[in-house]
């Protein structure tokens, strides 16, 4: 099938949707936030800016090993630059957005400062940007690749296994 991307704001589901498409499909799923993370770790921390910077890193190393050819699950809230390099490099994949109601992401963006979540992140390093995540997350739309896109409403717990579904049923009949 080759590479399945999923994109969506933050705290659309991503990382729920991509863990259960990977596991479904037996594909590695490569998250920019796990090599950004990775990336923090080895070089250090900062501030909004050296995050930044790391995320673009890291974007950079998803879009060397995931081209559209290879099968694994690669996710990301692709933004600024980043998305419009993400529609050249990974041109014909398969898309999966993931999108949920403003006040739901603004909950699961505030939980997730809560838990263990790694420091690198701006949330993380400046709370306050979270006081006003809809005009963050309000323009983001699918990427739409050219290849086939599956919208995943993730505001039920059913949203992972709906993808898989429609995976599933796209491969039954392609």
């Amino acid at each position: 099938m080759g590479l399945i991307v999923v994109s969506g704001a933050p705290g659309s589901g991503k990382s729920s949707v991509a863990a259960a498409v990977g596991a479904g499909r037996a594909y590695p799923v490569i998250s920019l936030d796990t090599v950004k993370e990775s990336l923090a770790d080895c070089l250090g921390l900062g501030d909004q800016d050296w995050s930044n910077q790391l995320g673009d890193a890291a974007a950079e190393v998803l879009f060397r090993l995931c081209p559209p050819r290879v099968n694994a699950v690669v996710e990301a809230w692709w933004r600024g630059e980043r998305r419009q390099r993400a529609i050249r490099e990974f041109a014909g994949a398969l898309e999966i957005f993931c999108h949920c109601p403003g006040g739901l992401a603004a909950e699961r963006m505030r939980w997730r400062l809560t838990g263990a979540r790694h420091p690198i992140h701006r949330d993380m390093i400046d709370p306050s940007i979270l006081d006003a995540p809809v005009p963050t997350t309000a323009p983001v739309e699918p990427l739409r690749l050219g290849g086939p896109l599956i919208v995943v409403d993730t505001s039920t717990e059913q949203g992972p296994a709906i993808a898989l579904a429609e995976i599933h049923a796209l491969l039954s009949t392609g």
